[in-house]
């Protein structure tokens, strides 16, 4: 296969891949699932998340006894692998592909042989289609390159999530949400807030703080358009009339959040920019309609150390 760039910003038109995707959806769940039954419980769920590694998913390291536990979601290697810090490991092939509920009862033989017992819930989170895990016996299609080309995606706009959350200083974080499949970038002003009682179980834990949440979705089959998003909560009265850059960003009401589409942040003569200007964009709607305090969070970058 040939190198990528260090600079190149995949195309990612849904229709080529989205039965990729929806595989990929399920793989990130049944992490998740892992992830949900072993780590502590965090506020707004933070507990939960996966992250972007260096080859794909991963949960991060999980308390298990004295080790830690860590699941992986390799898009290179195309293999769910388990690992346990005394240096035991056991690898779930994904490839040549394999219906989900054979890759989810493989993962449970696995972290047993492995010597990890956990109760995995089987129900996919955040989907309209929700076949438990180990029923799900419909054929799966995973296209190696699809994946990557994904993957590659969503590093780029995680280094731009980096750099942005960089300069804020307060709680923040850079998340995967393996329930809605998108990856995030969160700002916190510190500030509870009254959590919505006319919510389903999740989003009234979720849904209890002041925040600032921007993100990478890859799109689905209802809205098979990837998009940059952002929202405040609690949505500030008359944000959706502030302007917002770049250009081609708007409020999208349905929503109650701002997009801009991933197409149009890739071609851009600088995506980077284009992505940093709609986050500030955002942030700043955050002081001006959200009684947030900006120069609060101001936070200056030191300055690298003399040498020698």
């Amino acid at each position: 296969m040939t190198a990528t760039k260090p600079y190149d910003w995949p195309a990612l038109p849904y229709e080529e891949w989205a039965e990729t995707k929806k595989a990929l959806h399920m793989y990130a769940q049944i992490l998740g699932k892992v992830r949900l039954a072993l780590s502590p419980p965090q506020p707004e769920w933070l507990g939960t998340c996966l992250f972007v590694g260096a080859r794909g998913l991963t949960t991060g390291p999980m308390p298990w006894g004295t080790t830690s536990a860590e699941l992986s979601l390799d898009l290179y290697d195309h293999a769910l692998r388990i690992s346990l810090s005394d240096g035991r490991q056991v690898s779930v092939q994904l490839f040549p592909p394999r219906c989900v509920a054979d890759v989810f009862l493989e993962v449970r033989r696995a972290m047993t042989e492995i010597g990890i017992e956990a109760d995995l819930w089987s129900k996919p989170q955040e989907v309209a289609d929700a076949v438990p895990l180990d029923e799900d016996r419909r054929d799966c299609a995973y296209v190696p390159e699809h994946a990557q080309n994904w993957f590659r995606a969503n590093c780029a706009v995680a280094n731009v999530f980096e750099e942005w959350r960089s300069r804020f200083f307060g709680r923040t974080g850079l998340q995967f949400w393996w329930g809605a499949f998108d990856l995030a970038v969160l700002r916190f002003n510190g500030k509870h807030a009254a959590a919505p009682a006319d919510r389903g179980y999740i989003m009234r834990y979720d849904l209890d703080a002041e925040f600032m949440n921007a993100g990478f979705w890859p799109g689905d089959d209802s809205f098979p358009v990837p998009i940059i998003y952002a929202y405040l909560y609690p949505q500030p009265p008359g944000c959706e009339r502030e302007a917002i850059e770049p250009s081609q960003a708007g409020w999208v009401a349905e929503m109650g959040e701002w997009t801009l589409r991933y197409e149009d942040a890739r071609t851009a003569d600088d995506p980077r920019q284009t992505i940093l200007s709609f986050l500030d964009s955002v942030y700043g709607v955050a002081g001006l309609r959200g009684g947030w305090k900006l120069e609060d969070f101001e936070y200056e970058i030191p300055a690298a150390p003399p040498r020698g």
